[in-house]
């Protein structure tokens, strides 16, 4: 992977302050983007590869043809226990973060409406049902932390203000110490290297969705269903980086500018600073930003069995528009440690600032096969299209979301996901289950891999109506983001965290058909 192609993700820091009062980023909006769908214990083991396939609580918000297959009314809760751990290396320095979560992942009903038959007409043919289902489920945990420490000997934090030369270097670098001029009047960082930089990430909240949806069940060859989804997001953010290091002694400030507020004794920043020798100082950035809001959208689905073992299934889903409200504040503030034994610091918190806006989510398409095994078992495949350039933004700014949306098509384009799963019945009340799924990287710049795998395993148990799952799944990602962004193509390359994302849940499925 080339230096380019690091990606600041939604943990850039500063994303938030370089936009001033709007405190979203494109990676925020990519966040909300990703849901999951399918959320039994059952379909987890198999992958979620459940476009196909149906009878299970899943089908509400997958594929609600899937609902046709239901022979009788089901009523199902669904558990989960997450661990998320993250793991980044920085200039050399490991460091490892983990945050546990346990909730309700999934609760949900399907009633069975059968049709009514004339006497002596053929049950097995036309309309045979038409089946209700409610459920509630949680499509993203946004539970996570992060952090990174390490000693950077090859930029400073100063070096990203003078190369912003807006809000930071104008106002906070210059009021730092951490900016000043040379003899050409041009802005220059007055920090040195080796400086200690250390972050930490605290990501809280989750996206759910509510659906109301219907299936029917022609002939028991042809299935087709649609539901309408209503969905939550609640995202909180805290993202904190300090540095610790040294401002240039006076000899090379006087090297650089003679006139220099840090050698001038006529300068007010001589007074404050005074560096007749290197002096220290801690800075410290911080940030809070809030997202909340609703939104809906709608799923239209069909399953056809052209034999009695193989199902094929189709799905496509609508946008979801969202209305969405922020509230972000950020703070700067330095403490420096000067050569005479004292010091002195200087903060700039800013005010809470409100936002609204709306956001449309990329349209998926997805389509499977399921095949059933006479003998007791299955295996099913899905594959998903989603373009994730078709996502766009709109506030009461025009010119705001059109920057937003020219940076949407210039960094996203269209991506593959992929997901398989088996399941085998050992005896006639006990299944075993696996499955795999592959998410494909959404960002058009193709030396970028943000893509994510799934890998999972389950028992089911059944007994007269009653039936429990129980499924392990493990979520894994390994990416490159950069804490603060340098002009590369000039030879100051941005800082790299590697980081390895790991996710273990442990998810239980308990119901009742009736």
């Amino acid at each position: 992977m080339t230096k380019s192609a690091y990606i600041p993700l939604s943990l850039l820091l500063l994303s938030c302050s370089l936009t001033y009062v709007k405190a979203q980023s494109l990676d925020e909006f990519l966040r909300f983007t990703q849901p999951e769908q399918g959320a039994s214990a059952r379909f987890k083991a198999l992958g979620n590869a459940q476009t196909a396939l149906g009878g299970d609580l899943s089908s509400i918000s997958g594929n609600p043809a899937g609902l046709g297959f239901f022979s009788q009314s089901d009523i199902g809760l669904s558990f989960d226990f997450s661990s998320d751990m993250n793991k980044a290396l920085y200039f050399g320095t490991n460091s490892k973060n983990n945050v546990d979560k346990l909730g309700i992942n999934q609760a949900a009903a399907v009633f069975h409406i059968p049709m009514r038959k004339a006497q002596g007409s053929n049950l097995s043919s036309g309309w045979l049902n038409f089946n209700i289902g409610i459920g509630y489920h949680r499509t993203n945990n946004f539970n996570s932390t992060m952090g990174f420490t390490g000693v950077n000997n090859e930029s400073s934090y100063s070096d990203f203000m003078v190369l912003e030369d807006g809000f930071l270097a104008g106002d906070i670098g210059w009021q730092f110490g951490m900016v000043d001029e040379n003899a050409a009047g041009e802005l220059v960082p007055m920090t040195t290297l080796d400086n200690l930089q250390t972050a930490f990430y605290r990501e809280e909240g989750h996206q759910s969705e509510t659906n109301l949806s219907f299936g029917a069940n022609y002939g028991n060859k042809f299935y087709i269903g649609a539901s309408i989804g209503f969905t939550r997001v609640n995202y909180r953010m805290n993202r904190l980086f300090t540095e610790e290091g040294s401002i240039e002694n006076y000899g090379y400030i006087f090297s650089q500018n003679p006139n220099s507020r840090f050698v001038n004794p006529a300068t007010d920043g001589y007074d404050t600073y005074n560096p007749l020798l290197e002096s220290d100082f801690v800075f410290d950035d911080e940030s809070w930003s809030n997202t909340s809001g609703n939104g809906v959208n709608a799923k239209l689905g069909v399953i056809f069995k052209p034999v009695p073992q193989l199902n094929i299934g189709v799905t496509a889903m609508t946008p979801t528009w969202y209305n969405l409200t922020n509230d972000y504040k950020d703070y700067f503030g330095i403490t420096n440690y000067l050569t005479d034994g004292t010091d002195n610091s200087d903060e700039s918190p800013s005010d809470p600032v409100y936002y609204d806006y709306n956001l449309r989510t990329p349209y998926k398409l997805s389509a499977g096969l399921a095949y059933i095994f006479e003998a007791g078992g299955l295996l099913s495949a899905d594959i998903d299209y989603v373009d994730y350039a078709s996502m766009s933004m709109s506030s009461s700014d025009a010119s705001y979301d059109q920057d937003f949306n020219d940076g949407i098509a210039d960094t996203y384009t269209n991506a593959v996901n992929v997901r398989v799963g088996g399941e085998y019945m050992i005896a006639p009340q006990f299944m075993v289950r696996a499955g795999y799924g592959y998410m494909g990287s959404p960002y058009s710049d193709e030396s970028i891999d943000y893509s994510g795998q799934t890998v999972s395993g389950g028992l089911g148990y059944r007994i007269n109506n009653v039936y429990v799952d129980l499924t392990y799944q493990n979520f894994q990602r390994s990416y490159n983001m950069i804490p603060y962004l340098l002009d590369d193509a000039a030879g100051q390359y941005s800082p790299v965290v590697e980081v390895k994302n790991q996710r273990h849940n442990v998810l239980l499925s308990v119901g009742l058909k009736f």
